[in-house]
Order: structure tokens, then C-alpha cells, then sequence
């Protein structure tokens, strides 16, 4: 197979991951003494963001470890949100997974909700939508 139609099975294989796992629940319970170590920890720059600019928006990162190290590349973590849009998969590169979250723009001051999972890991972290000038 040459170089690009590899790149493309690969691609397709990711989404087709990706949307796999994007359609399952977030209540999963680890099932192994190995999934016990894994780690997630979301964290977003920066953690306020504008209410009312529709293309204001934060990088929520996603810190994944297995025993205190990064997990494998190409881990996928799912992403949601409960105020905005969020990029709903992205995968990981040294244990780092980078989503987009994007304000609604309607100029509504709120708390959202992001929730991210791993494997059998999530996090969960608040954000703030805020007016301008707060």
C-alpha cells in the first residue's frame, strides 16, 4: 500500500474510533488493576471566557497517564460540554489531548461543564462564560 492511502486507512480507522467511542456513555468503571493507574486531568487556558463573542473560545487539556507516564499516541478522549460546542474527539501525543470550547455568543453570563473521558477514566471541569469587563 503507498504512503498516502496509508494515512488515509489510518485516518478512517481514527474516526471510525472516534465515533464509536463518542456514541458510548461516559459511566464506565475501570476494569482491570491496570486501568486503576490511569489519570486524566482537564485543565483550560484561558478558564474564563466571553459570553458574548460567538468566536471567543478556551483549549481544554487533557492529561492522560498510565502509572505516572503518558498513555500510548493516538489515545482518543471524548470531549462534551454542557454550554457552547467542544471538539468532540481528539487523540493524544505525549499523553496530551487538546479540545476546542467555543461560546455560544448569546451574552448569557454561565457556568459550563466540560467533561472528558479516556479509556475508562474522565474529569470533570467548570468554566466560566462571563460579560465583558468581569
Amino acid at each position: 500500500m503507498n504512503a498516502p492511502a496509508q494515512y488515509v486507512k489510518r485516518g478512517l480507522v481514527l474516526l471510525a474510533a472516534a465515533l464509536w467511542v463518542g456514541s458510548c456513555a461516559f459511566s464506565v468503571a475501570p476494569t482491570s488493576s491496570a486501568g486503576r493507574n490511569l489519570t486524566l486531568e482537564l485543565a483550560a487556558f484561558p478558564d474564563r471566557v466571553s459570553a458574548e463573542d460567538s468566536t471567543a473560545s478556551a483549549e481544554i487539556w487533557a492529561t492522560v497517564k498510565q502509572g505516572g507516564k503518558p498513555v500510548r499516541d493516538s489515545t482518543v478522549v471524548v470531549f462534551a460540554t454542557t454550554v457552547g460546542s467542544i471538539t468532540a474527539a481528539t487523540i493524544t501525543l505525549d499523553g496530551l489531548a487538546v479540545a476546542m470550547l467555543t461560546s455560544p455568543g448569546d451574552g448569557r453570563p454561565r457556568q459550563a461543564s466540560i467533561v472528558a473521558q479516556a479509556l475508562t477514566v474522565r474529569d470533570t471541569l467548570d468554566i466560566d462564560f462571563v460579560l465583558s469587563g468581569n
